[in-house]
C-alpha cells in the first residue's frame, strides 16, 4: 500500500509539474521595520527592492490621494539572503515620483518598473480621475545610473498597468492590468518584447489562470513556472502565492496554492525564486511581522 501511495504522489507531481519541498525554511530579514519593504529581485551580485520614500526624519511620504510613494533600493548580495548597506538606486530622472515592483534583463541593462501616469485618467473603481499606474522601461549606463526612461506604448492613461516580470529569455513581459475584458479587479497579461525596444500585442493569460478576484505580482522562474499572487477563494489567507507550469501540456492543470510556510494566514505576495530554484524572497504581512510589508528569505524550496 505504501509503495502505491508513493507512486500516486510522484505521478501527480509529474502531471502538474510542481512539488514544494517539505524542508523549505522562511526567515524574516533584519532590514524590516514598520515601513514597507517588498518585491526583492536579484540581478547579478545585487538585490533590488521597493521601499517607502521618506523624509529626513524617516517618515513615509504620501501623495495627495493619501497613497505612499515608493522608490527602488539596491544592496550587494550577502550571506543567507540578508540585505545590508542598501541605498537608493542612481537615476537621471529627478523629482519625487513613484517607482516600485521592478523586473530586470539578465544582463542588468534594462529595468521595467511600476510608476504613475503623468496625465490623469479615469479610475473606474473610485469613479474619479487619478494618475493611474503605468509601466516604464529604463536603461542602465555606467557613470549615469538608470536613464532613458520610456513609458511602454500600450499603457493607456484610463487603465492601470503594473508589476512587470520578464520571462527567463527576456522575450516576454508579464504584468497586471485592468483593461477592458478583465475578469477581476486586475488580471494577468503578457506581451512579446523585441530588443527591449518594441512590443507585440497585449494578450490575457486566460480564464484558467485569471479569476473573478484580483491577480497581482507575476514572476516566471528559470524553469518557466509562473508564480503570482491572488485573493481568490480557497486560499490560506488574504493574499496567497500560486504556481502554474507554463510548459505543462496537462489539459486539467489549474494554478496551485503554495504550502506553508511560503503562504500564511496573512497576505503573502511578490514571490521571487533564484536560478538555483531553491532560494529566493517573498513579501508578506504575516503574524509577528514588523507592521508593514516585510521581506522574507527562503531556502530549500
Amino acid at each position: 500500500m505504501t509503495s502505491k501511495f508513493t507512486l500516486l504522489i510522484v505521478l501527480l507531481s509529474f502531471a502538474f509539474g510542481f512539488s514544494q519541498s517539505e524542508d523549505v525554511e522562511v526567515k524574516k530579514l533584519k532590514i524590516n521595520t514598520d515601513l514597507d519593504h517588498f518585491a526583492a529581485r536579484v540581478v547579478g551580485d545585487k538585490v533590488f527592492f521597493s521601499h517607502n520614500l521618506t523624509t529626513k526624519r524617516g517618515r513615509p511620504i504620501k501623495d495627495k490621494y493619501d497613497g505612499f510613494i515608493y522608490i527602488m533600493y539596491e544592496a550587494p548580495l550577502s550571506d543567507k539572503g540578508e540585505i545590508k548597506d542598501e541605498k537608493p538606486i542612481d537615476k537621471t530622472e529627478l523629482g519625487r515620483f513613484n517607482m516600485s515592483s521592478a523586473t530586470f534583463s539578465k544582463d542588468g541593462k534594462y529595468m521595467y518598473f511600476t510608476t504613475n501616469q503623468i496625465d490623469k485618467g479615469d479610475n473606474k473603481l473610485k469613479g474619479v480621475e487619478t494618475y493611474n499606474l503605468q509601466i516604464q522601461r529604463a536603461e542602465y549606463e555606467e557613470g549615469k545610473g538608470w536613464t532613458n526612461f520610456e513609458t511602454l506604448p500600450f499603457c493607456d492613461v484610463d487603465h492601470n498597468y503594473a508589476h512587470p516580470a520578464l520571462s527567463p529569455d527576456g522575450n516576454t513581459l508579464y504584468f497586471i492590468a485592468d483593461v477592458k475584458g478583465t475578469k477581476g479587479k486586475s488580471d494577468l497579461y503578457k506581451v512579446s518584447v523585441s530588443n527591449h525596444e518594441t512590443y507585440g500585442e497585449v494578450t490575457s493569460l486566460g480564464e484558467t489562470i485569471n479569476s473573478s478576484r484580483t491577480e497581482i505580482f507575476p514572476f516566471v522562474s528559470a524553469d518557466n513556472k509562473l508564480y503570482f499572487t491572488s485573493d481568490r477563494r480557497g486560499g490560506k489567507g488574504g493574499l496567497d502565492i500560486y504556481v502554474y507550469d507554463l510548459d505543462s501540456e496537462e489539459a486539467e492543470q489549474e494554478p496551485k496554492s503554495l504550502e506553508e510556510p511560503i503562504n500564511s494566514r496573512g497576505d503573502d505576495f511578490s514571490f521571487f525564486l533564484n536560478d538555483d530554484l531553491t532560494t529566493g524572497y517573498i513579501s508578506s504581512r504575516r503574524y509577528k511581522g514588523e507592521g508593514g510589508d516585510d521581506l522574507y528569505y527562503f531556502e530549500k524550496f
